[in-house]
């Protein structure tokens, strides 16, 4: 599966307001996430690498061979002794411990035109995953302090944001993400989802300028995890 940019950046910028607000999830002795659709495990990973506290990754993957390379990337990794990959669908997985943090990357191409790749359908297209089951899963499993971080078209995120608040679900940071500077409409947008009535700070992120060079904001972000930025 391919990694994106966009996904990379999402992680980064997760991992990041994670360490700015810890004190939200020091009640309990570590922090427990579970990250949904995990693919081959790639924000697992970026997680992992920051989190400032103890933690414990369950990361979910519905198709058995993404599952299985997630799995190899986590024993590979120094932190597998707090990664697991399950081969699992989230619409009917049972959590044995509440999370404090809900991770997703869900499909994004809702009524497009469908991959003639199975595997690249399960990934891209939601006939596997909606957006409600996603939060059905939230409103279950999720602690009262606890955050939900979506990765979103900007294009669904008004449907997305009607749908949390109906599970007592609200907005409170995101971060709006721009290719480059030539364009003024973010294409996707990362949102932190909670119960609790707080308000985080709003961040854009623009990947390049037009000459094709990353922006400050980027190069912080993504230093830790890029070899060369």
């Amino acid at each position: 599966m391919k990694v994106t940019t966009d996904a990379c950046v999402f992680g980064a910028y997760v991992a990041y307001m994670i360490r700015e607000h810890a004190r939200i999830f020091t009640q309990t002795p570590s922090i427990h996430i579970v990250d949904v659709g995990t693919g081959t495990g790639l924000l697992a990973l970026m997680l992992a690498q920051q989190l400032p506290l103890p933690f414990q990754i369950t990361a979910l993957e519905i198709d058995a061979r993404a599952c299985e390379q997630a799995e190899q990337n986590f024993a590979a990794s120094p932190w597998k002794h707090h990664l697991q990959a399950i081969h699992a669908d989230v619409r009917t997985w049972c959590c044995t411990r509440p999370a404090d943090l809900i991770i997703c990357n869900p499909p994004f191409y809702h009524h497009q035109l469908s991959s003639s790749i199975k595997e690249r359908a399960l990934a891209f297209h939601d006939h596997q995953l909606q957006l409600e089951d996603l939060l059905r899963f939230a409103d279950q499993y999720l602690t009262v302090m606890g955050w939900l971080a979506v990765l979103l078209p900007s294009s669904r995120k008004q449907e997305f944001d009607h749908l949390a608040y109906q599970y007592g679900l609200r907005l409170i940071g995101g971060c709006q993400m721009y290719a480059t500077t030539r364009v003024h409409t973010p294409h996707v947008v990362a949102g932190i989802y909670s119960r609790q009535r707080m308000q985080l700070n709003q961040w854009n992120c623009v990947y390049q300028d037009e000459e094709g060079h990353y922006m400050p904001l980027f190069r912080a972000w993504l230093r830790p995890y890029y070899l060369h930025i």
